[in-house]
C-alpha cells in the first residue's frame, strides 16, 4: 500500500470536504454532543478550505489516487488533520504530521502547535506533542466543545533545569519599538512542560494573546498571536535571553518582531 502525501489541487476541494465531513461524522459523536460535531463540520467549510489552500499549506494523503487523509499548516499552527476511519491505524496520520512539521522547520519555526480534539489527543501524545491546557468553545444550546492546546519542539534540545516558568506570572518593565501593543499593564501567565513554554497574556493594549516558546540553553524562541483592543489580530516572533536576578526571580530580555506587519523592538519582562 503506497501512501502519497502531496499538496492539494484546488479542483480536489469537494472531495476533501467530503472526506472531512465523513471523518468527523464517523469519529466525533462518541466524544462530543451533536452541536459540537456540527461546529467542527462548519469550521471546515469549502470556503475556508479553499482559502487555506491558496494562502497556506494544505496536504492530502492518497492511496490509489483516493484521498484518505489531510492536514493544514498555517504559519506554525497545524489544523484539520483527518484520516478516513477505514484507513486509521496505518501510519497515514503520522506521515501527514511529518510532512507538515518538516515544512514548518523549513520555514524556520522551531515548534508547531495545535488544538487537539478529545478524539485525537492519544494520537498527538504518541508523536511527541505536549499538553498545556484545556480550552472550550460554547456552541449551540449552551453545549461546550472542549479541546486541548498542545505543542511539539522541532529541534533536539535539553531543558536547563535552572529555569522554572511553570505557573508563574510576568509583568512588563519596558517595551519600545514600532507599533508595540504590550506595555506595563500587560501580564503574562506561563505554563511549562519540559523544554516548551505556553502563556496567555492580556492588559494594556492587548485584549488577549497566546505565546509558545522553546527553551534552548539560556534563550527562548517565542511565537505569538494577539488581539488588540480594536479587535485586530497580529502575530510575531521573538528571541529572549533568560537572566536570574539577585532576588532569584527570572527576567526575560525579549527582542521581538512582528510577522504580520512592520515593527520590532525590545521588551523586558520580570517575574512577579
Amino acid at each position: 500500500m503506497e501512501i502519497i502525501i502531496t499538496k492539494i489541487n484546488n479542483q480536489e476541494i469537494d472531495k476533501l470536504h467530503t472526506l472531512i465531513v465523513k471523518t468527523i461524522s464517523d469519529c466525533y459523536p462518541e466524544y462530543y454532543p451533536n452541536e459540537a460535531v456540527d461546529f467542527f463540520i462548519s469550521y471546515s467549510n469549502k470556503d475556508e478550505l479553499t482559502k487555506d489552500s491558496l494562502n497556506h499549506t494544505v496536504v492530502v494523503a492518497k492511496i490509489d489516487n483516493k484521498i484518505v487523509g489531510t492536514g493544514t499548516l498555517k504559519n506554525n499552527h497545524i489544523k484539520r488533520v483527518f484520516v478516513d476511519l477505514e484507513y486509521q491505524g496505518k501510519g497515514i496520520g503520522k506521515k501527514i504530521m511529518n510532512y507538515l512539521e518538516k515544512t514548518a522547520l523549513d520555514q524556520d519555526y522551531k515548534l508547531t502547535e495545535l488544538h487537539s480534539s478529545l478524539f485525537a489527543k492519544k494520537f498527538y501524545d504518541c508523536i511527541g506533542y505536549k499538553f498545556f491546557k484545556i480550552g472550550k468553545v460554547e456552541v449551540e444550546k449552551n453545549e461546550i466543545l472542549y479541546y486541548q492546546r498542545m505543542a511539539k519542539s522541532l529541534v533536539n534540545i535539553k531543558t536547563n533545569s535552572d529555569y522554572d516558568f511553570n505557573k508563574k506570572k510576568f509583568k512588563v518593565i519596558r517595551n519600545d519599538g514600532q507599533d508595540a501593543e504590550v506595555n506595563m499593564d500587560t501580564i503574562f501567565h506561563y505554563i511549562q512542560n519540559q523544554e516548551l513554554l505556553y502563556a496567555e497574556y492580556s492588559g494594556g493594549l492587548v485584549k488577549y494573546g497566546e505565546i509558545f516558546g522553546v527553551i534552548e540553553n539560556d534563550a527562548i524562541s517565542f511565537y505569538y498571536e494577539q488581539e488588540n483592543l480594536k479587535d485586530i489580530k497580529s502575530r510575531g516572533k521573538s528571541t529572549d535571553k533568560i537572566k536570574i536576578l539577585e532576588n532569584g526571580k527570572l527576567q526575560l530580555i525579549d527582542e521581538w518582531e512582528w510577522s504580520s506587519k512592520n515593527g520590532r523592538g525590545i521588551c523586558i519582562l520580570e517575574e512577579i
